[in-house]
């Protein structure tokens, strides 16, 4: 197979997810979609500028990005795209798919005039710093390499409509779980053990598996045990392990 080939099986598979993200939306937004996946793939960038670059319109850059930019703007589009999105992901969830709940973040240290820049704990060089925090879900078959990415949102505790980041965490939890009707197993590492969550999930019958802090106890046949010890005490037939690594990582 050629390269024109390829280049055009490649265009014809993004027309179709990208009608599929776009499927109810009016014509001009969902022009927008493809565009947007388009110029992201082209050029390796979520920069406006950037994503008009790629489509080569016959007329001023400026104008092209300010007609993206009022697209991007559209009321609804946001809340749209991430239920496509995880609507898309949940067919590939199955009964004991891991479902991997992660809080990260995204530091901005040469930003000034971004809107609700907050401090973040950089969690590559361990230094606090300007940025956002993300939230993120992924599916990952127990023993499997693919990674179906589900949901990801940016906040920022500077934000007005900001209330706490367990409610960041339970909308993660909510959107992706109304999709996969139960199936899958929640895993929490970063932040997971504490009572809301647990009070969150156990509320909606979820399966789960959270990191616990090295001091937790736990009562185990009616007497108070430490969890290290339990956890060492269980035979493990299998074990498995899900590595992300960032891109400006080695």
């Amino acid at each position: 197979m050629n390269v024109a080939k390829i280049a055009k099986k490649i265009q014809e598979q993004m027309h179709q997810f990208a009608g599929k993200l776009s499927q109810g939306l009016p014509k001009t937004a969902g022009r927008f979609v493809e565009e947007a996946l388009y110029g992201i793939q082209s050029r390796g960038s979520v920069r406006l500028s950037e994503i008009a670059r790629a489509l080569h319109e016959a007329i001023p850059l400026q104008k092209t990005i300010n007609r993206l930019s009022n697209q991007l703007k559209r009321p609804g589009l946001l809340e749209h795209l991430e239920q496509a999105v995880i609507a898309e992901g949940s067919y590939r969830i199955e009964k004991d798919t891991l479902l991997i709940l992660d809080v990260s973040d995204i530091t901005k240290p040469y930003a000034e005039k971004m809107q609700y820049l907050a401090e973040v704990r950089d969690g590559s060089n361990k230094v606090l710093g300007a940025g956002y925090w993300t939230v993120q879900v992924v599916g990952v078959a127990c023993g499997g390499k693919e990674i179906t990415p589900l949901y990801h949102e940016l906040y920022s505790q500077q934000a007005p409509d900001f209330t706490s980041e367990n409610r960041e965490l339970f909308k993660a939890v909510d959107a992706v779980s109304k999709h996969v009707e139960g199936r899958g197993i929640w895993v929490v590492d970063r932040g997971g053990d504490r009572k809301k969550v647990f009070d969150h999930l156990l509320d909606g019958q979820k399966r789960f598996i959270i990191r616990l802090v090295g001091d937790r106890h736990l009562v185990y046949r009616g007497r108070k045990i430490a969890a290290i010890q339990l956890a060492t005490s269980c035979a493990m037939a299998y074990s498995g392990r899900v590595v992300k690594q960032d891109k400006d990582e080695g």
